[in-house]
Parts: C-alpha cells; structure tokens; sequence
C-alpha cells in the first residue's frame, strides 16, 4: 500500500490512536495545518501531518490507517526531506545565500546547475525539499522544473549548453517523478478513469509524466499512453476504456495544418462522456481557435485544480 498525499481527520486520528475531535480541535486551532475540499470537508496534507508529528514529538501508532505498512516508511521518508533541506540549506549558508528552505530562487538555480551537470542525486534532493515544501506536483511542475528547462534551452539557443545536457536532464526528471509517484496512494476502484499521452511526431515525455502524476495526486485512476502515439491508436485505446477524461500533452509539432486535420477526425470521433483536455507549449492561441476540446490548461497548476474539481 502506499503513502496518500492527504487525509481526512478520521484517518489522522485512527493513526494516532486519539478521537477524531481532538483532531478536528487541532485544525481548527492552527495546530495541524488543513486543506479544504470544495464540499468544506478538512484535509490534512502529507507535509503538514509531518510537521505536526515533529513539532509536537508525536509518533504514528496505526501505520495502516494512513497506507503505510510500518512506521519506518514514513520516518525513512521524514529523514530524507530532513537531510535534503539541511544540506541545501548548509550549502546556501557557505556561499552566501539565504539558507531559508523557502528560498526558491536558491533551490532553482541548485537545480539548474545540477540538471546541467547530469547530478541526479543533487537534483533529487532539491526535488524532495521542494516538494517537502509545497507538498504538491504542480508546483514542482510549475516553479521548479518548467522555468529550468526554460533556462536551459535559452542557454542552448546560444551556444550555452549542449542537445545532450537536455535530454539528460529529461531522463533524470522521469526517474525523478516517477520516486515522487511512490509517495501517492493507489486510486480506490470505483475512482474515475484519465487517460492519455502525446501525438505522432510529439516524443517530449516530462509533460505527460506530470500530467499522469497530477491527475492520481488528485485520486483519479490514470492510463498513460506514452509519447508518439498515433491519434488513430489513441481512438481504440478510448473506445476500449471509455475515461471520463483524455488528455492531449503537445509540447511539438511538425505541421501546423496536418496536427489540425489529425486532431479535428480524433476529436469528432470521441464516444459522449469523455472528456478532451489539451495543454502543451505549441498550442498558441491561434491554433486552439481552430481546435474542439472541453477544456485547455496552459499550466499543471490548472490541470490540478481542474482534476480535483472533477472528481469532487
């Protein structure tokens, strides 16, 4: 069973092994940092039930009631985000800068210079005391890596950085996301169903890994379809699993004309009750008045709201 990214009050306090109300009182006080979902119910966030547990010395009794096998999984999992903001921030401290983990600036460029030089193990522990901060995909996606690879591909446009570094950098992120995809919880059964990837001639990866990643942090079920994908192939995958959501990652295309004449015959054929989300760098806007979907997202920010709106 897996680590979920939130939990209710109830599950919190089968975990501690202490009523329900007494938990309620702490969200209500401050003392447990809380969500609310659209319907106003509390959510505890995985982060804030860990500075919960380290500010007041308490341990979890009732590891299962959070989805965890034993204690270990969630204490190996504190140590580590532990020792990542404390060596980021001992390293911010000797070359000047401020060593505050919410200095996101300093966490942006220590993944940058890692990203470029290939430093997987840097680069994941930036990412841990990222989202050890934020405690959500879409601001990794949002606030670290996207204004990186923004950076890096300026660097390449002149003469800065190598095609290599790049793709490097994609292949660290992937096996990246997909540490941080062990962290959220299986979907329950009866949870509905997303699904998509990228087109022929579209083979940028990083997007559509997000995208999958963000939809089950929302606790959607998910089927990736990878990068590439013909948009013939991508009308049998749906007709045989019917997702109440498609998406369409378009981070390249060749023609603007043939991407329009593929993509309008697949986007007629799409059966009643699924849903056709798009996003991506190459969809500008006078491209997008020229295509039918329900909903178009220009951040995984937004896919995340949209998700969890959906599924509320």
């Amino acid at each position: 069973m897996n680590l979920e990214s939130s939990f209710s009050p109830k599950q919190v306090a089968q975990a501690l092994q202490v009523s329900e109300s007494s938990v309620k009182r702490w969200c209500d006080r401050g003392v447990i940092r809380t969500d609310r979902t659209l319907g106003g119910h509390r959510r505890i966030p995985l982060e804030h039930l860990m500075e919960f547990l380290e500010s007041t010395n308490r341990r979890i009794v009732d590891p299962s009631a959070i989805g965890l096998s034993d204690r270990r999984q969630l204490e190996d999992q504190r140590q580590i985000q532990r020792d990542a903001i404390a060596e980021l921030s001992s390293r911010a401290d000797r070359v000047g800068e401020d060593p505050s983990i919410a200095n996101a600036p300093f966490l942006q460029s220590q993944f940058e210079r890692a990203l470029l030089a290939g430093d997987e193990a840097q680069c994941r522990k930036v990412i841990s005391s990222w989202y050890a901060i934020h405690g959500n995909m879409a601001s990794v996606a949002d606030d670290l890596m996207a204004p990186t690879f923004r950076v890096i591909g300026q660097m390449w446009e002149c003469g800065r950085a190598d095609v290599y570094q790049e793709r490097r950098g994609c292949e660290i992120c992937i096996r990246l996301i997909h540490e941080l995809r062990r962290l959220i919880s299986d979907p329950f059964n009866e949870a509905p169903l997303a699904m998509g990837g990228t087109s022929e001639g579209d083979n940028y990866q990083v997007a559509n890994q997000l995208i999958e990643i963000i939809f089950r942090e929302a606790g959607w079920r998910t089927i990736s379809l990878g990068s590439g994908v013909p948009f013939t192939s991508m009308a049998s995958a749906i007709q045989k699993y019917r997702p109440k959501v498609f998406w369409l990652s378009v981070s390249h295309i060749d023609s603007d004309d043939d991407f329009l004449d593929r993509f309008q015959r697949f986007s007629e054929e799409l059966p009643q009750g699924t849903m056709l989300v798009v996003g991506g760098r190459c969809l500008s806007d006078s491209l997008r008045k020229k295509m039918q979907f329900s909903a178009y997202c220009d951040s995984m920010r937004q896919l995340s709201n949209l998700a969890r709106t959906l599924i509320a």
